[in-house]
C-alpha cells in the first residue's frame, strides 16, 4: 500500500480518478449493465422476443472486435487520452443513434455496430494504459480502483435508468445515457487524464516489454485468451439477463434492479480487493478464486420458482465479483508478463476474448429462455465453465522480467 500511495501522490492519483469517471461511463460498462433495463420495452414496442433486442449488442460487440485493435494501435501511437476523448464523442453519437433506432432486426443490429465501432475507444484498453504505466509497486491496486468504475455503473445505472425508462420511454433512456457521455466523460478526460512523459508518445518504443509477435508466438497469451472468453461467457449472460429472469418469477422490475445493483456493487468491491491482492500474492491464483465463484450463482438461480432472498442475493454477488475480478486480472497479466512496450495492441486484442463472449451470451441466453422457458440449460454450461476454465491460470507460471 505504501507503494500506491507514493506513486499515486507523485502524480498517477489523477490518473486513478479520471480513469474511474472514464469508465463508468464508457462502452464496457453503460450498454451492458443498461442491456437489462431496456430488454423489456424494446421487445413490447416493436413485438420481438428477447434475442432479438439481444443481438443489437451482439453487433455492437462485434463492430467492437473488428475495429477494436485500430484503437489499440491507436493508443500505442497518439497516446491514449487522444484516442480516448475522440471516442467518447463516438460513443455519445452511438448511443443517440440507437435511440432512432427503427422497427427492423437489421436496422436494430446496424444501429448497434455503429455504436459499438465509435465508442471502442473509450474500453479499458485506453483508460488503463497510463495508470498501469504510472504506477509499479502498487500497479494492481491502482488497476482495481481505475475499473472500478465500470462496477459504479453496475451499480448505479440500473436503478437511475429504470424509472427514466419506465416513466419516459427507452428511446429517452438511451439519449440520457448520450448526455452523461458529453456532459461528464468528456470534461474529465479533457481536465485529469494526463499520461506520464514515459508512456506519451515519443516515448512508447522505450518502455519496457515484448513485442506483438513475440507475444502471440508464445503459449501464455493463448492461456489467458482460453480462460478469459469462457468466464466472459458465462457472466456476460447473466449479468443482462438478471432482471428479466427475476421478473419472469413474480419479482417486480424495482426489486430486480436492486438485485442487479447488488451485482454492480460487488464489481466494485471485486476491483479493490482483487487489485489489492494481486499487489500481494500471485495474481493467477487469486484471478481463479475469483473467477470460479459464478458457478455457485447458476446453481441457485436454477429452477422456475423465485429464490429466497438471501440466495438471490448471493448468487447475484458472487457474478459481481468475478465481473469486478475479471478485467482487472487481465490488464495486470498484460502488463505483467508482457510489459508496457505493447500494453495498447495487447490488451485491445485480448479484449476480444473478453467481448466477443460477451456479445454472444446475451442472445444465447434469450434463444435458450424463448425456446424452453427457462434459462437453466445454459446455466448449467456455465457453471461447468466457471469451475473449469480458471483452473488454467495456474499453468501461467512465475512472472517474467522485462528490463
Amino acid at each position: 500500500m505504501a507503494g500506491f500511495l507514493g506513486e499515486a501522490k507523485a502524480g498517477g492519483g489523477k490518473l486513478v480518478v479520471a480513469g474511474a469517471l472514464c469508465l463508468m461511463l464508457g462502452i464496457s460498462a453503460l450498454p451492458f449493465y443498461t442491456l437489462g433495463v431496456f430488454v423489456k420495452p424494446v421487445s413490447a414496442e416493436f413485438g420481438w422476443e428477447r434475442s432479438t433486442v439481444q443481438a443489437g449488442f451482439t453487433a455492437m460487440v462485434g463492430a467492437m472486435v473488428v475495429v477494436g485493435w485500430l484503437w489499440g494501435v491507436g493508443i500505442d501511437r497518439l497516446g491514449a487520452r487522444r484516442v480516448g476523448i475522440i471516442s467518447q464523442f463516438g460513443l455519445a453519437a452511438g448511443f443517440l443513434i440507437v435511440s432512432f433506432a427503427p422497427a427492423s432486426a437489421l436496422g436494430w443490429g446496424l444501429c448497434w455496430a455503429l455504436l459499438g465501432a465509435l465508442g471502442a475507444g473509450t474500453a479499458p484498453a485506453t483508460w488503463t494504459r497510463g495508470v498501469a504505466a504510472a504506477f509499479s509497486d502498487g500497479r494492481g491496486t491502482a488497476l482495481g480502483l481505475t475499473l472500478m468504475g465500470t462496477g459504479f455503473a453496475g451499480f448505479l445505472a440500473p436503478v437511475l435508468m429504470t424509472p427514466i425508462v419506465a416513466e419516459h420511454g427507452w428511446r429517452v433512456g438511451y439519449q440520457v445515457l448520450a448526455g452523461a457521455v458529453l456532459l461528464v466523460g468528456v470534461p474529465v478526460a479533457f481536465a485529469l487524464y494526463r499520461e506520464p512523459v514515459r508512456a506519451a508518445v515519443k516515448g512508447v518504443l522505450s518502455l519496457p516489454g515484448m513485442d506483438v509477435g513475440a507475444v502471440l508466438r508464445g503459449r501464455r497469451f493463448w492461456v489467458m485468451v482460453l480462460v478469459f472468453t469462457a468466464v466472459t461467457f458465462g457472466v456476460g449472460g447473466i449479468i443482462p439477463n438478471l432482471i428479466p429472469l427475476l421478473t419472469d418469477r413474480g419479482m417486480t422490475r424495482e426489486e430486480a434492479a436492486l438485485y442487479a445493483s447488488i451485482t454492480g456493487g460487488m464489481v466494485i468491491v471485486g476491483r479493490v480487493v482483487a487489485g489489492m491482492l494481486f499487489d500481494r500474492f500471485w495474481a493467477p491464483g487469486v484471478g481463479a478464486a475469483f473467477l470460479a465463484l459464478p458457478a455457485v450463482s447458476c446453481l441457485l438461480l436454477l429452477g422456475d420458482s423465485l429464490p429466497h432472498g438471501l440466495a438471490t442475493g448471493i448468487a447475484a454477488a458472487f457474478v459481481g465479483l468475478a465481473a469486478g475480478a475479471e478485467f482487472d486480472l487481465a490488464a495486470f497479466l498484460i502488463a505483467r508478463y508482457f510489459g508496457m512496450k505493447r500494453y495498447g495492441t495487447l490488451y485491445s486484442l485480448m479484449g476480444i476474448a473478453l467481448l466477443l463472449p460477451a456479445g454472444i451470451a446475451p442472445p444465447v441466453f434469450g434463444a435458450m429462455f424463448d425456446s424452453t422457458g427457462s434459462y437453466d440449460g445454459v446455466l448449467l454450461v456455465c457453471a461447468g465453465l466457471f469451475a473449469l476454465a480458471p483452473l488454467l491460470l495456474f499453468t501461467l507460471g512465475k512472472y517474467p522480467r522485462h528490463d
